[in-house]
């Protein structure tokens, strides 16, 4: 029978049993099709770099401001100023994507099998003046490269975005029901993997204790600027007090002169208290600005890998030859269409 003459469609519908008798006919070059997309599936399968994961675990500490701190907090509170939230809360989670994090990860000098000494990322991947000027695809840019005064530094922030992207490929984290949070780490050399997933987290400590600090301060030259203030109130108040007692020597013979005097006494109470309290919060706040209280525990430490994670090229074969099928299913579909309507 001449596929020319089978049709697929029928009264708006399709028949299947034609469908399967034109890719039947076709076979060959499905199988063909199917055959040149596999090899080129298996060639890229075989040319990927491989790539190892190490894995770090860690919870977070959970510690809130100390307990006599917040109970101090809570009596200045009730003389009407507020005395700051208590140390900052910080999603761990987010500090790994953060740019600042990655941007430390490229400067970082890792160890390598394939180099002499210490190099970082940008190094490593080659993104240098071999490889920078195909970073944009700006034929401007390319003609400023070849140009003798070209400042090759000028390409320092465009290979530092390009290895941004690049990391931020590599670089995985996930934060369980738990709290447990899970950061990944793919490279090409199981060691280097190993040290960057291992180094994520003193910076993550760093971040927090430097914030944790810049907070502390903040509180404690608050808690300073409001013993001045207090103080001074202090101190005018007993003044007053001092004149008001030389001034009314018989104030037992006049109640609204001894009512004034209690007035003044409990107003001085009521300072003297704020100054102690805002002293013994001074003390402490000098405490916090000093301590460093890791924002996070290590679980488990990054170790190389021992076989390759990426690329899984039983899994690339099959789903590229699945897609091979599909493309030969198409282009015998689509030649069939067009000699129909040429026999038309």
């Amino acid at each position: 029978m001449n596929d020319n003459k089978i049709q697929i469609i029928k009264d708006d519908e399709v028949d299947l049993r034609a469908l399967f008798q034109v890719l039947w006919n076709d076979r060959k070059r499905i199988i063909q099709i199917t055959t040149v997309v596999t090899l080129m599936g298996v060639f890229y399968a075989l040319l990927v770099t491989p790539l190892y994961k190490s894995t770090i675990t860690m919870y977070p500490t959970g510690q809130e401001s100390g307990g006599q701190l917040s109970q101090l907090q809570g009596m200045a509170s009730t003389f009407g100023f507020d005395m700051g939230g208590g140390d900052p809360s910080f999603h761990i989670p987010d500090i790994v994507e953060s740019r600042r994090l990655k941007t430390k990860l490229i400067y970082h000098k890792w160890n390598s099998e394939e180099f002499d000494k210490p190099i970082n990322l940008i190094h490593y991947w080659e993104i240098n003046e071999t490889t920078g000027f195909s970073l944009s695809l700006n034929p401007l840019n390319w003609i400023k490269s070849l140009l003798p005064t070209s400042n090759k530094s000028d390409y320092t922030l465009e290979w530092e975005t390009y290895a941004l992207g690049k990391l931020n490929n590599r670089i995985s984290v996930n934060e369980g029901k738990s709290g447990l949070i899970t950061v990944e780490i793919l490279m090409e050399e199981p060691a280097i993997a190993a040290d960057m997933a291992n180094t994520i987290y003193p910076a993550i400590v760093d971040f927090t204790i430097e914030a944790h600090s810049k907070q502390a301060k903040l509180n404690r030259e608050f808690i300073e600027g409001r013993q001045i203030e207090v103080k001074e109130q202090l101190t005018g108040t007993e003044e007053v007090l001092k004149v008001f007692r030389e001034r009314n020597r018989s104030i037992m013979e006049s109640p609204q002169m001894q009512l004034e005097i209690e007035r003044l006494l409990r107003e001085v109470e009521i300072q003297t208290q704020v100054y102690i309290t805002l002293q013994q919060q001074y003390e402490l706040a000098r405490i916090e600005e000093v301590k460093e209280t890791p924002s996070v525990i290590i679980l488990d430490e990054g170790k190389p890998a021992v076989n390759k994670d990426q690329p899984r090229r039983k899994i690339i074969v099959i789903i590229i030859c699945f897609m091979g099928v599909i493309i030969g299913c198409i282009t015998s579909l689509f030649i069939h269409n067009m000699n129909t309507q040429v026999y038309e």
